[in-house]
């Protein structure tokens, strides 16, 4: 067992070197200050894509979760990260803990990633969910940002129960499988056993939290996904995917939470994936949207320009029919 922790806590020492080369967050990161009792004051609306009740990581928390997790607790330990699991201590690592999601929201993503690996599997949350908006918009090619997301799939299995019951953990687990799953070839998808996996995980998910925006974004977009390769025949029949359904998982996205830019863009990516250009206008409407929401973090601020970026591409494509 300690032989295990200790391979798996070098292979974090090594990745978290690595990161150090990442691509710096390309905007200005001043409104991204959550420092002091700031972070606390805008916790529910900074993760509000993870539900109404993701839990901010104060003293309680981790005393709660020590207990509640006692193997979480060895494998901290083991790993040097100066938390032995005593109460009193509990303070300190928070504090380091918060810091690792200050530097998320701020949009110093490879910093929290050094920084999140270094507290153990609690701080692999903000490390892996950091890792993952790296992926998605500033990997410098699709090779690198397949093996990052790759990366977070094998981090979130081999952490243990605490990474594993954690809800922004287990999203960023199936969002990367999901975007790996649009990229590569249909057999290594198949050989992988993503096309059950997504729809399971998102299942079990949304079981325990059925309002979460994101999973539900993710859902639908999902389901268009398989649309697009498919067909909306075979896609009923062998996956049981349709376009009602991507229409209620959206709705209910939206419900839950409105003023997300990346739910209004996966939204419109969805109804050109499953209509075409019977929804262009519509597609069109929820770009703007997107694109005129006014970020609060980092990754928003990367969500706003990306779907400023499609905005573009289809008043272009409109102009030109």
């Amino acid at each position: 067992m300690r032989r295990y922790l200790l391979a798996l806590l070098a292979a974090c020492s090594l990745s978290a070197a690595a990161a150090d080369n990442w691509t710096p967050f390309p905007y200005d990161q001043r409104a991204y200050d959550y420092s002091g009792d700031k972070l606390r004051q805008a916790w529910p609306q900074l993760t509000r894509g993870f539900g109404t009740d993701y839990p901010f990581p104060d003293a309680d928390w981790v005393v709660h979760m020590a207990a509640q997790y006692p193997q979480a607790v060895e494998m901290t330990v083991t790993g040097n990260t100066g938390f032995t699991g005593k109460p009193e201590e509990a303070a300190a690592y928070a504090a380091k803990l918060q810091e690792v999601w200050r530097l998320v929201f701020r949009g110093d993503f490879a910093k929290a990633k050094q920084q999140g690996l270094a507290l153990g599997v609690g701080g692999q949350v903000p490390a892996m969910f950091a890792q993952v908006v790296y992926a998605m918009f500033l990997a410098p090619d699709q090779e690198e940002k397949h093996r990052l997301l790759e990366e977070v799939i094998d981090y979130t299995d081999k952490a243990g129960e605490l990474v594993q019951a954690d809800s922004a953990a287990q999203f960023g687990r199936v969002y990367a499988k999901a975007r790996l799953g649009e990229e590569l070839p249909v057999p290594v998808v198949l050989k992988r056993g993503y096309t059950s996996q997504i729809p399971e995980e998102l299942d079990a998910l949304l079981s325990k939290q059925p309002r979460q925006p994101f999973a539900l974004a993710l859902y639908g977009g999902y389901e268009a996904g398989v649309i697009r390769k498919v067909g909306k025949l075979v896609g009923k029949m062998t996956y049981g995917v349709s376009a009602e359904q991507m229409e209620q998982y959206f709705s209910r996205s939206f419900k839950a939470a409105d003023n997300l830019p990346i739910g209004h863009y996966e939204y419109a990516n969805a109804l050109l994936y499953v209509y075409g250009d019977d929804e262009q206008k519509k597609a069109l409407e929820h770009l703007r949207r997107a694109a005129a929401i006014t970020p609060i973090n980092a990754m928003e601020a990367l969500e706003v320009a990306h779907a400023k970026q499609l905005l573009t591409q289809l008043e272009h494509q409109l102009a030109q029919n």
